[in-house]
């Protein structure tokens, strides 16, 4: 289990905290998801082999944020 913690710019309030989260754990591998709206960051347990960050980021990007 690999854990990473990524930027995200453009979340604003719960709504958008809800949209990262939900778009970060429906990527295959990935097991748990935090993020955190003050910080502006996600946190994520994954997979090696499965998931990777790139994978993430452009589910993040899917979703309207931007990560860093």
């Amino acid at each position: 289990m690999t854990q990473e913690t990524i930027k995200v710019e453009g979340m604003s309030c719960m709504h958008c905290q809800l949209r990262v989260k939900k778009a970060v754990e429906a990527v295959e591998g990935v097991q748990k998801a935090d993020v955190n709206l003050q910080t502006k960051q996600v946190t994520i347990d994954y997979e090696e082999g499965k998931a990777n960050t790139e994978k993430v980021k452009d589910a993040i990007r899917e979703a309207g944020y931007e990560p860093v």
